[in-house]
This record gives structure tokens, sequence and C-alpha cells, in this order.
């Protein structure tokens, strides 16, 4: 499986959650060299695009068009690698009892 075949798989725990928007990839100091393990995906329960990089705390400008995605991406959250129960074409069913992550980025 490649991540494109991730993005906008739709997400279930016990009903509909969204949609997967993005991935987050973990480094770490003895990785050094390794490729980078999958961390999680971003689930945005209004919409199947990306957020632009407009996830990191920072990021404020050009307003209009951040608070654009930022409005089409309200709600989201971040599950753990851990937490996927079963990938499936186009489903993605989440673990009972799985945790919702901040999504942000420092």
């Amino acid at each position: 499986m490649i991540i494109t075949e991730l993005l906008g798989a739709r997400v279930f725990g016990p009903d509909f959650l969204g949609f997967v928007s993005d991935v987050r990839f973990s480094l770490d100091t003895e990785s050094v060299g390794l490729p980078a393990r999958l961390y999680g995906i971003i689930v945005s329960p209004h919409a199947r695009s990306s957020s632009l990089g407009f996830e990191r705390s920072g990021v404020r400008s050009p307003w209009p068009i951040a608070s654009l995605v930022r409005w089409r991406h309200r709600g989201s959250f971040l599950v753990r690698w851990a937490d996927l129960e079963r990938i499936d074409v186009e489903r993605i069913q989440l673990r009972p009892g799985f945790e919702r992550a901040s999504p942000e980025l420092p």
C-alpha cells in the first residue's frame, strides 16, 4: 500500500468519523539513515483535502486562505497508527477506545 491510497479514505470508529486528510511520520535519533515510520493519520470530519500546512500552530497568513482551511478542517484529529484496526480499500476501521490527539504541529 502507498500513502496516496490512504488519503481520502473513509474512517470509522463505531460510526463514520471523517476522511483521511493527511498522514504523520516520526523520526528519532536512532533512525538516522532509515526510512521514517508512519506515526498516524489525520482525520477530518468535513474535508478529504490536505490542510496545506496550515495545521502548524504559527501559520496565520495569508489570512483569507488560513481562515478557510482552518474552517474546512475544524474538528480534525490525529489517530496513532496503533489505533488502526483494519485498512481496506477506501475504508479504515479504528480500534475500540482509540484516542483522538491534536493534529497541530508546533
